[in-house]
This record gives structure tokens, C-alpha cells and sequence, in this order.
């Protein structure tokens, strides 16, 4: 079995936290998370979930384009040319409903958000075996600090990066594409 790739744990962070490449490269995090979710779950699980994403990808180009399941255009599988909605589907199907697979997936968008790697619930290592590395977890020190939730609601990591003085006075910055059609 070769090694989960990096450009591929890369692609499926993107997917399930909405967050570019630029800016998940930019957290200098992604090495580390896929480090950590390999020693958390094993390397046949994170091989089985990068499998999972790719046919999701593949499974919502099909949709998208009507082309042959077996060889999806690769033109479609570019993640500008796929339809959110479809490939949110595809993910559901192939990956969050899946036992195995889904608790991973949702820990991986967890460690995104929080920096921190959350245990894998009982039922989980009961059926599919615990990792010594997979107990509650601080990946790096930085990883508080990068989490992208202090993105998503446009505030700094309190006590980790000091937003300048005054700021506290203004009201918090969140992006259009968060408000999900709400009103400022």
C-alpha cells in the first residue's frame, strides 16, 4: 500500500471545509494534519477516505456533465467546473454516511476549524481499532492559532494574535459568503 498522498488529502481539505488551497497551504498545517490523521486512523483508512473522495468528485462530475462513470472527463473533475451542490451530494453518499469514513471526514473539517484533533467516538475504535495517536489532541502549537474558524467569523484567536488597539470597538468583518443570504 503506498502512502496517502499529500495533493490528496489537500483536495479533500478544500472540499470539506470551503476553504481554498491557497489559504489552507498558507496555515502551514496541512503536512501536519495529514501526519496526524495518518497516525490517528492508519494509513489504510486515510487511503480508503482519499478513495472515497475521489470517486465523490468523480460521481458529481458524472452528474454534472452526463459522462461515463467509468472515465469522467478530467476537465469536469477541475473543482471550478464541478457544481457545489452536486459534489455536497456525492460527499454525503460516498463519504458521511459511510461508518468507517465518516467520523474521519468530520474530524479532519474539526481539525481545520479547531486545531485540534478530536478522539474518534468508542463505537468507532471499537469496530474499526484505536491508535495510540488518536486520543484528544493539540497538533502543533500554531494550530490554535490558524484555525479556521477565527476566519469563518472574521475575529483573531483571542490570546494568540492581539488584533490591534481600538478594534474591539468595531464590529466583527464576516464575509458575505458566510452569511449565507442573512442580513447584516
Amino acid at each position: 500500500m503506498t502512502a496517502p498522498s499529500f495533493e490528496d488529502f489537500l483536495s479533500l481539505s478544500v472540499d470539506l471545509t470551503a476553504f481554498e488551497e491557497t489559504v489552507l497551504l498558507g496555515t502551514g498545517l496541512a503536512r501536519p494534519y495529514l501526519a496526524k490523521v495518518r497516525a490517528a486512523c492508519g494509513d489504510e483508512v486515510v487511503t480508503a477516505l482519499l478513495d472515497a473522495h475521489r470517486a465523490s468528485r468523480a460521481d458529481a462530475a458524472v452528474d454534472a456533465g452526463g459522462h461515463d462513470r467509468a472515465l469522467p472527463d478530467r476537465a469536469l473533475l477541475d473543482r471550478a467546473l464541478l457544481d457545489r451542490a452536486l459534489l455536497d451530494r456525492a460527499l454525503r453518499h460516498q463519504i458521511f454516511s459511510d461508518d468507517r469514513l465518516g467520523p474521519v471526514a468530520r474530524n479532519v473539517i474539526k481539525l481545520w476549524y479547531a486545531g485540534m484533533w478530536f478522539a474518534l467516538p468508542p463505537e468507532w475504535t471499537d469496530c474499526y481499532g484505536a491508535q495510540a495517536a488518536g486520543e484528544t489532541s493539540t497538533v502543533t502549537a500554531a494550530s490554535y492559532q490558524e484555525g479556521l474558524l477565527w476566519r469563518a467569523i472574521g475575529a483573531n484567536p483571542p490570546g494568540a494574535k492581539a488584533p490591534g488597539y481600538g478594534s474591539w470597538a468595531q464590529p466583527p468583518r464576516i464575509e458575505d459568503r458566510y452569511l449565507n443570504g442573512a442580513t447584516k
